[in-house]
């Protein structure tokens, strides 16, 4: 475990961080934690602006409902997912939770996962001050960063008002501490190809060909202990196709062009966030691929497609009919965007989508699986 002072600012980490920024304005908390060796939230602990608010996550996400529009930025190692919307139709339990709100912000928690909250008021630039609460896992990774947008006194008042009322909660708490105890980071292996035995495999592939609900293909893989790329490679004939890494840029590119509206997933260890609509402005800005569109639909991502180590193009059936999604995954095989065509619970896949599909695989499928 890791033991990180409250009490005090580790003013020297923080200085450190600096240093790098500046000879990198792209070098954002995520990559400068990384690059210091340190968790994220050990870094922004040592930040001059950060305060900790404590451990009840659950209360403080149910009290985001109460703000109207906030910007909500989940990401994971090579994604970024940015959304200007309302926390709406929450549902949340001590270990899941749910905000459907397609076209807004669309979220699935995974609660039991969220640890810690930290306040950052950042005043360093008096003319664009930011005002944040973001949300961490047991071991420092970053959550959900939820900003103040919008900023007028009454909505800054109240801000400033549920953040305080945190603080001297887990002040006053059993809990409070002079410092808190981080799960160490984990270790990443690189992603070694499963090959499941002639059982496991038939289960895999009668089971893949009788599913009713794309939901039910995790507990699939749950069943199974495999990882979803290791499946793909196992798919019953005809629905999974290992694709170039240059296919999610081909995809987003045909998206746009055609007005084929579609759905963007970016997760980490507790939520996955959602972006539903049609793609505007696509521009690229050496190795990321952004998408621009704040000013259409309150959007935009960033996403360093070049790490991406493997990516399928997958159809599962439904009860609605199949369903195609185009799954990326780095070098250690975790998920880090999936892309679906716009579907709600009841309806069939639209018709565009799955022509873009299938012109995807024609052009940019790669033969050699093992590769």
């Amino acid at each position: 475990m890791t033991a990180i002072a409250l009490t005090t600012k580790n003013s020297t980490l923080w200085q450190q961080y600096q240093s790098k920024k500046a000879q990198d304005r792209m070098l954002f908390p995520t990559e400068g934690a990384q690059a210091l060796g340190v968790s994220e939230l050990e870094l922004m602990l040592a930040s001059p602006f950060s305060d900790y608010i404590g451990t009840q996550c659950k209360a403080l996400l149910e009290q985001m409902t109460e703000f109207g529009r906030l910007e909500s930025i989940v990401r994971n190692e090579f994604a970024v997912h940015e959304k200007l919307g309302e926390y709406k139709n929450l549902r949340l339990s001590d270990k899941m939770g749910i905000a459907v709100n397609v076209g807004g912000l669309d979220l699935r928690i995974f609660m039991g996962r969220w640890q810690h909250a930290l306040a950052v008021n950042d005043t360093s630039n008096p003319e664009k001050p930011s005002y944040s609460i973001q949300f961490y896992d047991g071991m420092g990774n970053a959550i959900n960063k939820v900003y103040l947008r919008e900023v007028t006194d009454e909505r800054l008042a109240a801000w400033q008002a549920v953040i305080e009322q945190h603080k001297q909660a887990y002040l006053n708490s059993e809990a409070a501490s002079d410092s808190i105890e981080l799960v160490p980071l984990e270790e990443k292996t690189v992603w070694e190809y499963k090959a499941l035995d002639t059982a496991d495999l038939t289960t895999l592939q009668t089971t893949w060909k009788n599913i009713t609900d794309v939901h039910q293909f995790h507990s699939l893989l749950a069943k199974l202990d495999i990882d979803r790329a290791s499946s793909f490679r196992q798919a019953p004939e005809g629905m999974a196709c290992k694709l170039q890494v240059s296919a999610v840029e081909h995809i987003l590119e045909k998206a746009k062009e055609s007005g084929c509206p579609i759905m963007i997933f970016v997760g980490n260890t507790g939520m996955v966030q959602i972006q539903t609509g049609q793609v505007f402005k696509l521009v690229r800005m050496g190795e990321w691929l952004n998408i621009l569109d704040k000013d259409n639909t309150d959007f935009t991502l960033h996403l360093k497609d070049s790490a991406l180590a493997q990516v399928w193009c997958v159809k599962r059936p439904t009860k609605d009919g199949m369903v195609t999604s185009i799954e990326g995954f780095d070098q250690f095989g975790t998920s880090i965007i999936t892309i679906f065509g716009e579907r709600l619970e009841g309806q069939p896949e639209l018709p565009e989508w799955q022509l873009l599909t299938d012109e995807l695989m024609a052009q940019l499928a790669v033969t050699n699986t093992a590769a």
